[in-house]
């Protein structure tokens, strides 16, 4: 190390006679088992497109507002003439060639959270732009689902989320704080995350990534190693100093969810979920090993509704339910999901344990309204 910075001397560049150097002009052996990934999401990534919102900025604002407000964020409708301002941005995939596209909630409503915004704007990867109108929103998942005139676009298919696993290979896409589509890739880190995380949806059953995740991503997919939509990256937890960047904590809405809730929006604008009439609570362990059901998730009744239908098939307080149709499942979040996926009128099949002994009903599945 020089011990003074006067004793640094920069020398004239001297020219190197006669060198060259090589440069390998093959492509990588994409074929190579892990070597790239950049075929399948060259297929993939057409159907992922930016979204922005908008609100109009009424003549007496901006007039009042001249020269305060940033030229390069107004925008122009082309079709009315008003003068818009960009509120938000998130990301989306579009799932159906006639131009239906999924999304979160959260981006396309207005700042109050309460109101859906005015404009909504999906951008291609090819640039081309279109006023998407917003078919319904969905508070309990933080799911909306939008539609854009168009015909053969690229899309994406949904994988079958309940066969992901802990460390599948998996991709998060989407515009990232605004910086242009991109691709962060990444594992499944967990499954089946609710409560703890701190949503805030009625309705969470979260896939967990490492997959870098930025505000901008909302909304857009988790595809897996096959170019399928595994799940829509929704939320991130950040570093407790405060900061909003991404730490390895990332979560995203399984398909399945997706499929369920996106169905009922695209087809009628709101979301049926199904009801029973129950609340429960996660059996302890060592109450489960008494039962030998330490390898499978029990819930004990905790609350039964009158006059619904879990008290009308005879369910107590105290019952440990332990499938439904014939399934096991992990949780009370898991069961709760489970039963609010079934459509008023179908009949389901709970198996339960009361005083000891192992027992069934069938219940007739009520409609969830906002209040129960």
């Amino acid at each position: 190390m020089l011990s003074h910075l006067t004793a640094l001397v920069l020398l004239p560049a001297m020219a190197l006679a006669g060198v060259s150097f090589e440069t390998d002009s093959r492509p990588i052996n994409r074929a190579a088992p892990g070597a790239s990934s950049a075929d399948m999401l060259a297929k993939v990534m057409p159907a992922v497109v930016s979204i922005r919102t908008a609100e109009v900025i009424p003549a007496s604002v901006l007039k009042r507002y001249s020269g305060r407000i940033d030229p390069d964020r107004v925008l122009k409708d082309e079709k009315t003439g008003e003068t818009l301002l960009p509120t938000g941005l998130g990301s989306g995939t579009i799932v159906h060639p006639d131009g239906f596209v999924v999304t979160n909630r959260h981006v396309v409503m207005k700042q109050d959270r309460n109101t859906v915004s005015e404009t909504v704007i999906v951008q291609l990867q090819d640039r081309r732009e279109f006023r998407a109108k917003v078919l319904g929103v969905d508070a309990g998942s933080d799911i909306a689902v939008l539609k854009i005139e168009g015909r053969n676009l690229p899309f994406a298919r949904f994988a079958d989320s309940d066969k992901a696993r802990v460390g599948d290979v998996v991709f998060a896409i989407g515009n990232p704080l605004d910086v242009g589509m991109t691709v962060t890739s990444g594992i499944v880190s967990a499954l089946g995350r609710a409560g703890k995380q701190g949503m805030g949806m009625a309705f969470e059953d979260f896939i967990q990534t490492d997959a870098a995740i930025n505000p901008g991503n909302s909304g857009g997919p988790l595809i897996d190693y096959e170019g399928r939509l595994l799940g829509m990256n929704t939320a991130i937890r950040t570093a407790a100093s405060g900061g909003s960047g991404n730490i390895g904590l990332g979560y995203s809405i399984p398909a399945n969810l997706i499929v369920s809730v996106a169905s009922d929006l695209a087809n009628g604008g709101k979301v049926v979920r199904g009801l029973i009439g129950v609340q429960g609570e996660d059996l302890p362990l060592s109450e489960a090993t008494k039962l030998n059901l330490a390898k499978t998730g029990a819930v004990r009744v905790s609350l039964i509704s009158d006059g619904l239908p879990a008290a009308k098939a005879g369910l107590k307080v105290g019952d440990i339910i332990v499938a439904l149709d014939g399934k096991p499942f992990e949780n009370w979040n898991e069961l709760r999901l489970a039963i609010s996926r079934h459509k008023p009128g179908e009949v389901l099949t709970i198996n339960f344990i009361r005083d000891g002994r192992g027992s069934l009903t069938r219940v007739t599945v009520a409609e969830r309204t906002l209040d129960r």
